[in-house]
């Protein structure tokens, strides 16, 4: 089951909101942490209570990890636990951006946490990380509403602060934060509230303290039933309200997968509707606590049942795409997953500065044996580079490196582009194998040929850093140049170079 049948600490988080068990600052496994409290390995085993609640979790093993990793105050280590800290952000964010929710409490919480967490480093992460060149490479239209980023005169990120503030507030006051954080699934969140619509939600107002009738004295009808979880029954969360002038009780088993929504006229039942749940057999949904729900209504007259149950059309449980994770996070999440008894090491390994700074991590190794001290270099769930991502880097400098040198870029711009183009890999996986890198004729863009799709490309400049870029301009000219010399007039157009590089990927430049 996806929910958790310890008591949840709910909204209000503060100034930055929570959803589900894990999103918000100081609070992992639905419980308020005290500040620099590591969560516990009873905190880590709560599930998720769908797709974004399970992003946001990875996000806290990597901050986790950082936190204990990173500790370093002098300007160099300030700069490393920046960029670690965005790698970590970018991680997430790529799959909220990937994912369309279909209700309107996962959607409302991802437009409010994008905006967000790219504010945040933007103001943050100075002047370690360029958040701009990031979010254009990365990341943009990977949702077309979230398109690419521009930078004002001072290098800031162009957002419009009141569409963030907008976000976060509605978030909050609406009682959404107080429904996603209540210990139900997003699926069942959504059951308690069928009598809503995403276009217009109140505020939510504390409830009377009684039920006095007439029932009109309370309006519920745009306003968010909030589940509570009974005293006696841990396994129960019950709400009530007054819907369209009548009062409405929902009744939910999260053992039975049942759920039954009550509506009064007066003190007399007027109709039962009964959601029977069958679990899901997919590992995503079962990890969720989702379920497929047979519908039917039972009518009443003076308080009693009154013909056969009605059979409504049954409800599906929500469709989630697989959360990507990169190889950094896969291999430390074992470690961090032990809470206190996890060992971090003194200082950023090898594998760590990898990761930070843009480039592949590799696999996760072998989990130490009990007793066994983590070294240095190699901690218990450090990531150890795969031979396939450091050879396919060092293939693109040796192949591709001596013509870019030609031209004019230094070693450390070359291997900056050998990153930039392992790390695109993935976003193409799975879509043809590599036939060879390519520098454009125009000098500008590296391209990449598979067997299907044909082509695709990534963007050189953004790669590399501000201060590299005006050298960058300087040596597509004389790509450009001398490609027009090196050309006679019968010969058709071709790529400058080839480079054999296997199950490699890049995308467009709009899309990097």
């Amino acid at each position: 089951m996806s929910e958790t049948t310890r008591p949840t600490a709910p909204g209000p988080g503060g100034f930055v909101p929570r959803f589900g068990m894990y999103a918000g600052p100081n609070y992992a496994g639905g419980r308020a942490l005290r500040p620099g409290e590591t969560p516990s390995a009873m905190d880590w085993q709560v599930p998720p209570i769908g797709f974004l609640d399970d992003v946001t979790r990875n996000h806290d093993i990597n901050y986790t990890y950082i936190e204990k990793v990173y500790t370093g105050d002098d300007a160099a280590s300030r700069a490393a636990r920046n960029q670690a800290l965005w790698q970590a952000d970018k991680e997430m964010l790529g799959n909220m951006l990937r994912y369309q929710p279909a209700n309107w409490l996962e959607a409302q919480y991802r437009d409010a946490a994008i905006k967000a967490f790219v504010a945040k480093a933007d103001t943050s992460y100075r002047p370690h990380v360029d958040v701009v060149r990031d979010w254009n490479r990365d990341l943009a239209d990977i949702d077309p509403r979230f398109p690419s980023l521009s930078a004002s005169e001072s290098g800031r990120a162009q957002w419009r602060v009141f569409g963030l503030v907008h976000s976060g507030a509605t978030y909050t006051s609406t009682g959404m934060e107080a429904l996603s954080t209540s210990g139900v699934n997003a699926q069942v969140a959504m059951l308690f509230n069928t009598h809503l619509r995403p276009g217009h939600i109140d505020p939510l107002k504390p409830a009377p303290r009684d039920h006095a009738y007439p029932e009109t004295a309370r309006d519920d009808s745009r306003r968010i039933l909030v589940p509570t979880r009974d005293t006696k029954n841990p396994n129960v969360f019950v709400s009530e309200g007054h819907i369209d002038g009548k009062r409405v009780r929902v009744w939910y088993d999260q053992e039975g997968l049942k759920l039954v929504r009550t509506v009064y006229s007066g003190d007399q039942i007027e109709s039962e509707t009964t959601y029977q749940g069958h679990p899901v057999t997919d590992e995503q949904g079962k990890r969720y606590g989702y379920a497929d729900y047979e519908v039917s209504r039972q009518n009443h007259v003076n308080g009693k049942p009154h013909g056969d149950p009605v059979k409504l059309p049954s409800i599906r449980a929500p469709e989630t795409p697989p959360l990507q994770e990169s190889e950094h996070t896969r291999a430390i999440k074992p470690n961090v997953e032990q809470g206190q008894n996890a060992r971090f090491p003194q200082k950023p390994t090898a594998e760590d500065r990898a990761w930070h700074s843009g480039e592949r991590a590799g696999t996760s190794p072998a989990a130490p044996k009990p007793g066994a001290a983590a070294s240095d270099e190699h901690p218990a769930g450090a990531a150890h580079p795969t031979s396939r991502q450091a050879s396919q880097a060092q293939q693109f400098k040796d192949q591709l490196g001596p013509r870019l040198a030609q031209l004019g870029m230094s070693e450390q711009q070359i291997n900056i582009l050998a990153a930039a183009a392992v790390k695109e890999q993935t976003r193409f996986a799975g879509q043809g194998d590599a036939q060879g890198y390519y520098l454009s004729k125009d000098g500008g863009t590296i391209a990449l040929r598979q067997a299907h799709p044909p082509l695709r490309e990534f963007a050189v400049g953004p790669a590399l850093g501000r201060s590299e870029q005006g050298h960058w301009a300087d040596v597509q000219a004389l790509e450009v140049a001398s490609q027009v010399e090196a050309r006679s007039p019968e010969q058709a157009p071709q790529p400058a170079l080839q480079v054999a590089m296997p199950n490699a990927a890049v995308s467009s430049p709009a899309r990097v």
